[in-house]
């Protein structure tokens, strides 16, 4: 396909975003409404595969069945003229989180959790609705701004998740394959368990947060096999051993969600959503009280800074012989009487000596 294109009559295709083996994603316009979006085109040799077209079909019905903010929102599913399967989304501005980290190295706790905090949500949501998206990464998260300007992720790509349906049970795998991005699964979908629940997106979703405060990866090994090894037998290192200024809230939530053991794991994302915001909170309040102290120290020294050049103003007035016409504040009365003393003291100094000189 190539730019120009006219789909359904409606959707223009206006400059390519993107494209890998099974497809592409283009930047269209919707002219019947003339709004901006996102398509999602799959190569029509590919849909031949039942399980690929199933699994393109999957992503409409998971992300279809959630509504969230922090989820992108799916729009329409047509045919193109070629028989090429599509997915409309809505147009995002911002960049992938790998994108992100791959440019910035590693995010601030504080901004991390903005963002976070409505990922744990999400979730909850597509958990409560059966969904398990099982391929949570830095790919799968897209970070752009809400209408007012705040930093806002959403999850992307529901392609390969599990959705769970009366009579009808959508997972795209046979019993023992294990599905997901090798350094973002879980021990249990490393070890190939079908009883796959939501906690296995608890541990993908902790080691991104693990990967953006650190700027590394809990598990990394030389080749596949290694990795899959090293996930089900080893705990992951604390994180605050990689970055040691983290705050201890962060890292207990982190560590918390990369429990080995999935029943010593954060047991939902509602829990963790909370979690997060409690951390949060707990971090304004500790920059506000410091901003309090800096700035109550700035005042004191200001009110100092401002008695001395009043204080010296003041007496250097009266040293000239000239009061000031208004009524004296009690500061400059308590200046004068402490020059008036000081000035008896040296006169009657100067009257001894003088008595002293004659005898």
């Amino acid at each position: 396909m190539n730019s120009g294109d006219l789909l359904q009559s409606r959707y223009r295709l206006i400059r390519l975003l993107g494209s890998g083996a099974s497809g592409a994603v283009w930047h269209a316009r919707n002219e019947l409404i003339d709004r901006d979006v996102a398509l999602k085109i799959m190569r029509p040799d590919v849909a031949e595969d039942a399980v690929a077209l199933q699994r393109f079909f999957n992503e409409a019905k998971a992300s279809g069945r959630v509504r969230s903010p922090s989820i992108v929102e799916i729009l329409d599913l047509g045919q193109a003229e070629d028989g090429s399967p599509f997915l409309v989304f809505e147009l995002l501005e911002g960049e992938g989180l790998d994108e992100k980290l791959r440019r910035e190295g590693t995010i601030a706790p504080e901004p991390l959790l903005e963002m976070f905090v409505g990922v744990a949500k999400a979730l909850e949501l597509a958990h409560a609705n059966g969904i398990i998206h099982r391929d949570l990464k830095p790919a799968n998260i897209f970070v752009g701004k809400n209408n007012a300007g705040q930093p806002v992720a959403k999850i992307l790509d529901f392609g390969i998740s599990k959705v769970f349906d009366t009579g009808h049970n959508f997972t795209l795998t046979r019993t023992g394959t294990v599905v997901g991005s090798p350094a973002y699964m879980s021990p249990e979908q490393a070890g190939g368990r079908e009883d796959i629940d939501g906690r296995a997106d608890i541990w993908s979703l902790g080691i991104v947060m693990y990967e953006a405060l650190t700027g590394t990866l809990p598990h990394q090994a030389a080749n596949y096999n290694a990795l899959m090894v090293r996930i089900l037998t080893q705990d992951c290192d604390p994180v605050m051993t990689r970055k040691t200024d983290l705050p201890p809230s962060v890292c207990a939530i982190v560590d918390a969600c990369l429990k080995r053991e999935r029943d010593e794991r954060t047991s939902n994302s509602g829990l963790l959503s909370k979690q997060m915001d409690g951390a949060m909170r707990e971090m304004k309040a500790v920059r506000f009280r410091s901003l309090g102290r800096r700035t109550t120290d700035r005042s004191v020294g200001e009110t100092q800074r401002r008695a001395s050049d009043l204080a010296v103003d003041e007496v250097g007035t009266i040293a000239r012989g000239k009061v000031p016409s208004k009524a004296l504040s009690l500061r400059s009365v308590v200046l004068i009487a402490a020059g008036a003393g000081v000035a008896l003291g040296v006169v009657m100094l100067l009257l001894v000596m003088a008595v002293m000189g004659h005898r």
